[in-house]
């Protein structure tokens, strides 16, 4: 059976993509289509999506069930006696004009799996992890190209190391990274929608956050 994805059965529904105004901070669960990463390293993915508040027939839980059979796949493939569900629902709702669906991830491997096998591409990145700038930058990665998101002026690999073991996302792929903590430095293509949020456009982009 060809799967159809999360996304597709949002609009299959009636429901349209649409655009997100700016954000004055920091805000769970995200507002957008967004990965979302908290300083501890828990990740979570939003997908947002409009829909004609007179279509009285959407219902949140036709949603969460159509989502909930999608984990229910994946989960029967990839959780373990120890980790029966390394993906889960963390909201669903629907109000509003607004249907959203946030999912709660065990690892940034699983993050990567299930919006590839659920066909979310404004989510899915080519590869995503979670570190520190102390332990993903001591070997001498992306030494050049770093800006200060504080000041927008380019900066050393070296002072975006002064600071010890602040959280940073190294991600590859067109996709939206919202952090908890504001951004404090960047490497790579990345446009900041705010002091939280780094859009990135393509290949490998380093996001370092307090």
């Amino acid at each position: 059976m060809e799967r159809t994805g999360m996304a597709a059965l949002v609009l299959a529904a009636g429901v349209v993509m649409s655009a997100c105004g700016p954000r004055t901070g920091s805000t769970f669960p995200p507002q957008q289509n967004a990965i979302y990463v908290s300083r501890e390293g828990e990740l979570y993915t939003a997908l947002i999506e409009s829909y004609d508040p007179s279509d009285t027939g959407y219902r949140a839980e036709e949603l969460q069930a159509m989502a909930s059979r999608e984990l229910a796949d994946y989960n029967s493939q990839y959780g373990t006696p120890e980790l029966p569900e390394p993906v889960a629902i963390s909201q669903c709702a629907v109000e509003g004009g607004k249907a959203s669906i946030v999912y709660r991830y065990a690892s940034p491997e699983d993050l990567c799996r299930f919006t590839r096998f659920s066909q979310d591409t404004a989510n899915h990145p080519d590869s995503l992890v979670i570190t520190t700038n102390t332990a993903g930058l001591e070997d001498g990665k992306a030494e050049g190209g770093w800006i200060d998101a504080r000041k927008n002026a380019a900066v050393t690999g070296r002072e975006a190391l002064k600071k010890k073991d602040l959280p940073m996302a190294v991600v590859s792929g067109a996709v939206t990274v919202q952090t908890e903590g504001k951004i404090v430095f960047y490497s790579g293509a990345v446009d900041l929608v705010d002091e939280y949020t780094a859009r990135v456009s393509e290949g490998t982009a380093w996001i370092i956050f307090r």
